[in-house]
């Protein structure tokens, strides 16, 4: 295939990334400014492999709680594809408000809350707001090392 400026391709983290877009540099975070969202289903067949894996996170119809983090983590790479190699994920806290239904479209919205240089490194924290159907689900904060 053909790589073109709006042809993925593959990073070695495995993520693809649209050769066009730049990286996302700690200069280009706004406080207070809503980064993007990204949108996901409560797939059965996920719910099905993690409960293999986890087989007391089997929760009927409803979403376990450990794949919060994985539904919040998808969104924060989806929204910010192109991220400076040698970040450093510091810090991650989530608030459970509940937990979606198997085959709930999930939307989740990610923001930068603030920016500070501390000890000569550049932290960036971030938060993410994911909805369901029937609202609000679960909400997180995480605190980056950014490196570049």
């Amino acid at each position: 295939m053909k790589e073109t400026a709006a042809t993925p391709i593959t990073t070695h983290e495995g993520i693809p990334q649209p050769r066009s877009e730049p990286r996302m540099l700690y200069d280009d975070f706004v406080p207070g400014q809503s980064l993007g969202s990204a949108t996901c289903a409560v797939d059965a067949e996920a719910v099905a492999q993690w409960c293999r894996l986890f087989p007391d996170d089997d929760l009927s119809d409803l979403m376990p709680h450990g794949m919060i983090a994985v539904v919040s983590m998808r969104a924060y790479g989806e929204v910010i594809p192109r991220r400076p190699p040698g970040n450093i994920h510091a810090a991650q806290h989530f608030d459970l408000l509940r937990l979606p239904r198997i085959g709930e479209k999930l939307v989740t919205t990610v923001s930068c809350v603030s920016k500070e240089i501390r000890r000569d490194r550049r932290r960036v924290t971030l938060a993410t707001e994911t909805r369901g159907s029937t609202g609000p689900a679960f909400q997180g904060r995480m605190t980056v090392l950014w490196a570049a």
